[in-house]
């Protein structure tokens, strides 16, 4: 069972990633976050890449629904807590899908590919989930544990960790989404 803490953080994700609020997690939402990226780097809408980030993002839906077991390709809110409460039994799974994810996240934000997030990438990443700015630095200052202005992919890991499995309030990967303790998200 889900303690609250962690229910909190995983339902205010879970409204971060549903981009177009219709209460489930569709391939539009994943889409979409894609062309948001596409948009800051000024591709074309017909360019390569574009359409490479929006592969991307679907991998990473089609992903969720075979960690979930799913045909159908909509996702409640109440099957995405179920995910992690049976990530909780299957420690081995959840480490997979935390790294799987947290690389996902990484590289869709490592911009210009120098394996690290720069300040200014994690800051894209607020404004294209459309978190509020004002937690970006407590979020990057607390994913940033080498304190070198640069965020790693074990960094990264580490903090979706924290966010998705840690029921401990104070986890340093709890704020790489913003405030989480908001009513509301996005």
């Amino acid at each position: 069972m889900l303690s609250d803490v962690r229910r909190q953080k995983l339902t205010y994700l879970f409204k971060i990633l549903d981009a177009n609020k219709n209460g489930l997690l569709q391939p539009d939402d994943f889409v979409a976050v894609a062309e948001k990226i596409s948009d800051i780097l000024e591709y074309g809408e017909n360019e390569k890449e574009r359409l490479r980030l929006k592969l991307k993002a679907l991998r990473l839906f089609v992903q969720l629904l075979t960690d979930l077991d799913k045909s159908d390709i909509s996702i409640g809110e109440e099957e995405w807590r179920r995910l992690f409460e049976q990530a909780e039994v299957s420690k081995g799974s959840a480490k997979k899908y935390i790294f799987r994810t947290a690389a996902y996240i990484f590289n869709l934000f490592d911009q210009n590919e120098d394996r690290v997030i720069s300040k200014e990438e994690y800051l894209d990443m607020f404004k294209i989930y459309d978190i509020d700015l004002e937690y970006s630095e407590k979020g990057f200052q607390k994913l940033d544990t080498n304190q070198d202005g640069k965020i790693s992919l074990m960094e990264m890991v580490s903090g979706f960790r924290d966010f998705l499995m840690s029921s401990n309030p104070e986890a340093a990967g709890n704020w790489m989404f913003g405030d989480w303790t908001s009513t509301s998200a996005a």
